[in-house]
Formats: C-alpha cells, structure tokens, sequence
C-alpha cells in the first residue's frame, strides 16, 4: 500500500467540508465543539478509519475535526469502532459471529 496521498483541490476540499458539516452539524465530530461559536478553531478533514487502512477520499470516512482532536487521533482506530469489531469478531477464534 502506498504512503502517497493524493492532494485535494480547493474546490474539493470546500466541497467536502460543507457536505459533512450539512450531513453532520458544525461541530468537531470528536469533542462535539461548534466552529460556528469559534471561528477561529481550525477545522480539518479526518479519515474515521484512518488512510493507511481505508486509502481513499470516500465521504463516508471523512468527519470534520479540530485540529487538537486530530493531532490527538493521529493514525489510531477511533474507540466505537474497535469495540465494533470486538463485537462482530470473536477474539478466541476470529471468525465471524454475525
């Protein structure tokens, strides 16, 4: 798998940004903070599933982010969705329970 991302477009990107804050509300999906009432926090697009698993600008892996709550993220499986697999996946023999 290739570390190289490819580069969004302005036009792209501002794209995304306003179909995840429709679809999502304009809050860090993280810490639930409004960019609406901080205009100063800067917001990012944050792969949920992070690139080197899910390597593409799908919309559906895509959340809106403060910049701190993605630093903090960093590369990591977001919680919800370990304890998800966790749950669809047996740990004593892998196979799939559902």
């Amino acid at each position: 798998m290739s570390a190289h991302r490819e580069e969004l477009s302005p036009q792209r990107r501002d794209f995304f940004h306003c179909a995840i804050a429709r679809r999502d509300g304009r809050r860090c999906f993280y810490c639930s903070r409004n960019f609406r009432r901080r205009p100063l926090r800067r917001k990012t697009l944050d792969h949920y599933v992070p690139h080197r698993l899910w390597p593409s600008w799908d919309i559906d892996n895509l959340v809106l982010a403060c910049e701190a709550c993605n630093l903090a993220k960093a590369d990591a499986l977001p919680w919800p969705l370990v304890w998800l697999l966790v749950a669809v996946y047996r740990p004593d023999n892998w196979e799939l329970t559902a």
